[in-house]
Parts: structure tokens; sequence; C-alpha cells
């Protein structure tokens, strides 16, 4: 923890509660969306693979042949 986030929270709880409840909830929802936009900025820089089954037919199948089996073995 910094030595100014240090001295933030020292007077923060100098406060009321109340008063340091709603400097809590600010904090967190601009956490909240600086996490956010994070996760948007690393996912807008993220080149996105989709599988689909219409293009790999073995694997389809593979993946059929293999619920099929585990559905076999529930009703064993």
């Amino acid at each position: 923890m910094t030595e100014l986030l240090r001295k933030a929270i020292a007077e923060i709880e100098k406060l009321p509660q109340d008063k340091q409840n709603e400097i809590a909830s600010r904090l967190l929802a601009e956490l909240e969306q600086e996490s956010e936009k994070l996760l948007l900025e690393q996912l807008a820089s993220t080149q996105a693979v989709v599988w689909s089954p219409y293009e790999a037919h073995e694997a389809a199948q593979t993946l059929s042949e293999l619920l099929t089996a585990a559905k076999q073995e529930d009703n064993a």
C-alpha cells in the first residue's frame, strides 16, 4: 500500500461510519469500472477463435460418441 493511500485511509477512519461507507461504495464502484474497462480493452485486443461443429465433422462425431457413451453409463 502506498503512503498516499495510507494517509487517505487514516483520514477516512476519522469520519462517521455513514460517510466511510459512502466513500467505500464510491471507491469500489470506481474499481469495478476500471476492472471492466481493462477487461474490455483486453477483449478488444484479442482475436477470438470460435469453434463450430459444422466445420469440424470428426470432432463433432467424437464429441457425439463421447456424450452417447456417457449417457449409456448413466443409464446402466
